[in-house]
């Protein structure tokens, strides 16, 4: 259980031209209740849990009572809201083992607990995805000086090193209390190029996670962060689809004169429409087969986004890199 836990705490200016695409649920319009026994339940976030792309740490309430359990709820359906119908309100609270008493933190974001493998699962595939600046809106109700947080991370495996690479980062740490809705705006920043494949997205009622010594997590039981309207912005003209049902792999990344297309299935009328980083089309090819290879010869080096469509509907987006 200790290493569950600590585990656990690991968990933890542009224009107005651009576009912006909607997160998953980031409106908090959705929840499920699951039921752990007679006089325990909660609400988790997503329509169904197959359709989960955002979690919480709601499930250690699970964890039996041979095993000191059950855990706390720490994020809650709420009507107190920025927009809509609900938002998330998120609450830290101690978690009693023993003895001891374990901080943890109230988060949200595409992190999982996997309890059977005593882990928890960070980060959801995002293939090519590179947003510029990650938004959204909370409030804060901070006890004894604690501080909430707000964390993107674009990240790439290496088979070399068996390690992530960060390809993007940004952070946003507020100290003081936020007693009305207000907007927060991270930019992303890309410290390498090349392609991403994961996304990972914390909000955190308590800032203080330690990365180095999971157990040594610091925050204050009580501290609560509300978040609604989460959104990703990309140049104006782009969006990203986080849920695609057509997978596209992209490579060499960054290409030079030919990038390869690979679809998950064929797509009666697919067209693979390639955009700049000011979000005009600089090419549409035909991409309705598993495997499709794009002529880039006419395109100058830099940072560009794609959109495959069949016909009017999107079925994927990402970017790529040209680097002759």
């Amino acid at each position: 259980m200790k290493h569950l836990i600590a585990l656990v705490l690991l968990a933890l200016a542009v224009n107005t031209a651009y576009s912006q695409s909607n997160i998953p649920n980031g409106d908090f319009e959705n929840w499920y209740n699951i039921v752990v026994n007679d006089t325990l339940n909660y609400d988790e976030l997503g329509a169904v849990p197959a359709e989960d792309w955002m979690g919480t740490l709601n499930s250690l309430a699970k964890v039996p009572s041979s095993l000191d359990g059950p855990g706390p709820v720490t994020v809650f359906k709420t009507t107190d809201k920025y927009s809509g119908t609900y938002a998330a309100k998120s609450v830290s609270a101690n978690f009693p083992i023993g003895p001891s008493k374990v901080f943890i933190p109230g988060m949200i974001g595409t992190a999982v607990l996997d309890m059977a493998g005593y882990r928890a699962l960070l980060g959801k595939p995002c293939q090519d995805c590179k947003p510029l600046r990650f938004t959204g809106y909370y409030k804060f109700e901070p006890v004894n000086g604690d501080s909430c947080a707000a964390v993107i991370l674009l990240s790439k495996w290496n088979a070399t090193s068996k390690k992530r690479d960060t390809i993007g980062f940004g952070k946003m740490v507020q100290h003081n209390a936020v007693n009305t809705y207000t907007k927060f705006d991270i930019p992303v920043n890309y410290l390498k190029t090349g392609s991403v494949d994961s996304m990972t997205m914390l909000l955190v009622s308590s800032a203080g996670f330690n990365v180095i010594n999971f157990m040594g997590g610091q925050g204050q039981p009580g501290s609560t962060m509300y978040v609604d309207g989460l959104m990703l912005e990309y140049p104006a003209g782009i969006q990203q689809d986080l849920m695609p049902e057509v997978a596209v792999n992209t490579y060499p990344n960054p290409a030079s004169d030919i990038l390869n297309v690979d679809l998950s299935k064929e797509v009666r009328n697919g067209a693979f429409e390639i955009y700049n980083t000011a979000g005009k089309l600089v090419g549409s090819f035909q991409a309705s087969r598993l495997k499709n290879a794009i002529q880039l010869s006419s395109l100058l080096n830099g940072l560009y986004y794609y959109r495959l469509t069949d016909g009017k509907q999107l079925i994927n987006t990402g970017s790529f890199v040209i680097n002759k």
